[in-house]
C-alpha cells in the first residue's frame, strides 16, 4: 500500500477507531453517538459499524461531513447548529445511547455527551478539552454513568495499525474516503479546506 495513505493511521484514525474497538467496546446491536465528524469521529463511526452497532448517531455542524458520516455507517445524523441534539437523541433511542465518543473538545458538547447517555452509559472523551464545570451528581453519579479519557485509542500501534490495514483491504474500514492529497506548495489551501470542512484529512506530499 501507498505509505502516504497510511500516514494518518498513526494519529487521528487510530484514535477514533481505537476508542471504539479497544476502549468502550460496544456490544453488537447497541447504540452509540459520535460527536464531531472529523477524522477521529468518522473513524469511530466506521469502527462502530464494524462491530455491528444498531444505531450510530453522528453529530456535527457541517452538512458535508454529516453526508460522509452516512456513507461510512452512521444511521442518523444531527446538525448541532440546527436542532436540539439532546432532545433528538433521546427521541431516536427512547432515552439515550449506551455509548458516546466525544471528539470536539467543546465543553458544551462534552456535557451533552454525558447528558444524552442512558443510565450506566459510557462517554469516551478524546477531544482536547479546556477546564470546564460538570454537575457530577446529575451528569454522572445519579445514573451511574462513566466518563473516560482516551489517548490514541488505547492502542498498541504495531498491533492495531496492521489490523486497521487488514480491515481496509477487506473493504470494512474505508478510511481513504477521508483523505485528500495536496502538493506541499498548496499547504495554505490544505489548511483552509480542513478548516471549512471541505477536506477531512489533508495529506501534504513533497515532490522531490
Amino acid at each position: 500500500m501507498d505509505l502516504a495513505l497510511l500516514g494518518p493511521l498513526g494519529c487521528g484514525i487510530q484514535t477514533g477507531a481505537g476508542n471504539v474497538l479497544n476502549c468502550i467496546k460496544p456490544e453488537f446491536g447497541s447504540a452509540i453517538t459520535i460527536y464531531g465528524a472529523g477524522a477521529v469521529g468518522l473513524s469511530a463511526i466506521m469502527a462502530a459499524k464494524l462491530v455491528g452497532c444498531k444505531k450510530i448517531i453522528a453529530v456535527d455542524v457541517h452538512d458535508s461531513r454529516l453526508e460522509l458520516a452516512k456513507e461510512l455507517g452512521a444511521t442518523h445524523t444531527l446538525n448541532g447548529s440546527k436542532v436540539d441534539v439532546l432532545e433528538e437523541i433521546k427521541e431516536l433511542t427512547n432515552g439515550g445511547t449506551t455509548y458516546a465518543v466525544e471528539t470536539t473538545g467543546v465543553p458544551e458538547v462534552v456535557r451533552q455527551s454525558l447528558q444524552a447517555l442512558r443510565p450506566l452509559g459510557v462517554s469516551a472523551i478524546v477531544g482536547v478539552t479546556p477546564e470546564m464545570d460538570i454537575d457530577v451528581h446529575n451528569d454522572l453519579m445519579a445514573e451511574g454513568k462513566t466518563m473516560v479519557g482516551v489517548i490514541e485509542g488505547d492502542s498498541v500501534p504495531n498491533v492495531f495499525i496492521p489490523d486497521l490495514v487488514e480491515y481496509y483491504k477487506a473493504g470494512q474500514f474505508p478510511f481513504d474516503k477521508l483523505v485528500k492529497f495536496y502538493d506541499f506548495e498548496n499547504i495554505n489551501q490544505a489548511f483552509e479546506n480542513s478548516k471549512n470542512g471541505e477536506t477531512i484529512k489533508p495529506i501534504l506530499k513533497i515532490n522531490r
